[in-house]
């Protein structure tokens, strides 16, 4: 009976030191706490958008918002907006979706668009989400030419004149002229927007495609992978821990099942 202490000792050093083992593991942020919250996938936006969301991680480093154009059939991201700063259901940027209308050169033209956050770790690897299927439309209604007031209001109120002279005592009196209508103004047709000459040679948009895939490969998420190897090998760890202390325990419940019949027959 002089053992039976010591064995139960060993046994709870085993589980208390599976238990240490499971609360030493790193609790990772969920990665779908991040994300776009407005605008969503589908909407139609236009002028100024508020993009909003959550950019957080444990090892956090900044975060980038960028643009793909669909309708166009583009292929590369473009990045319009980045933080140094963790954002929790805040503003992460405003998204001008007018700019360059002004000079008639739209950096947005109207059409589909997709969104996508990247939030970038101190080992400079990520997470990313994307909102899909947005639709930029800001081109409104063509206004129609409303005519003259002055030529309206001259075509209303022009009154013919006699032709002769009239006489007023022995004095001719020229007749009044005809005034002049001002002619119907003919509207200007609005100036057509003349996108500028693509001078890139084709070699170079080539290489550039190429250079976005090596760079994507070059930033493969290996701390994925690494995490994922470190949790196998603690989960491993418990597994075997588990099958040590079963192994224990059942030679401890047979110790005393000998221990208990070999008293029992003695009394018998």
């Amino acid at each position: 009976m002089g053992k039976i202490p010591t064995l139960t000792r060993f046994a709870l050093l085993v589980l208390i030191f599976i238990g240490c083992a499971a609360a030493a593991r790193p609790t990772a942020v969920s990665a779908q706490s991040s994300g776009i919250a407005s605008p969503a996938s589908g909407d139609v936006i236009s002028g100024q958008v508020t993009v909003t969301g959550t950019a957080v991680h444990p090892d956090f480093l900044r975060y980038e918002l960028a643009f793909l154009n669909q309708s166009a059939g583009a292929t590369d991201w473009v990045v319009f907006a980045d933080g140094v700063n963790q954002v929790t259901d805040g503003v992460l940027a405003v998204w001008d979706t007018t700019a360059g209308r002004g000079s008639g050169v739209p950096v947005f033209p109207d059409g589909r668009y997709q969104l996508r956050l990247r939030v970038v770790k101190t080992d400079y690897n990520y997470d990313e989400y994307f909102v899909t299927d947005l639709t930029i439309s800001n081109e409104g209604p063509t206004p129609t030419p409303t005519p003259d007031e002055t030529a309206v209001a001259a075509t209303g109120t022009a009154v013919s004149a006699p032709a002769q002279g009239a006489t007023e005592g022995d004095t001719l009196v020229p007749a009044t002229p005809i005034p002049s209508l001002t002619p119907f103004p003919t509207p200007t047709p609005p100036a057509t927007p003349v996108p500028p000459p693509n001078s890139e040679p084709a070699g170079n948009q080539a290489a550039d495609n190429q250079g976005g895939l090596a760079t994507q490969l070059e930033n493969a998420n290996t701390g994925r992978i690494s995490q994922a190897f470190w949790l196998g090998v603690k989960i491993s760890v418990g597994i075997f821990a588990l099958f040590a202390l079963y192994l224990i325990l059942r030679a401890v419940f047979r110790w005393l099942w000998r221990l208990v019949w070999v008293k029992k027959v003695r009394g018998d």
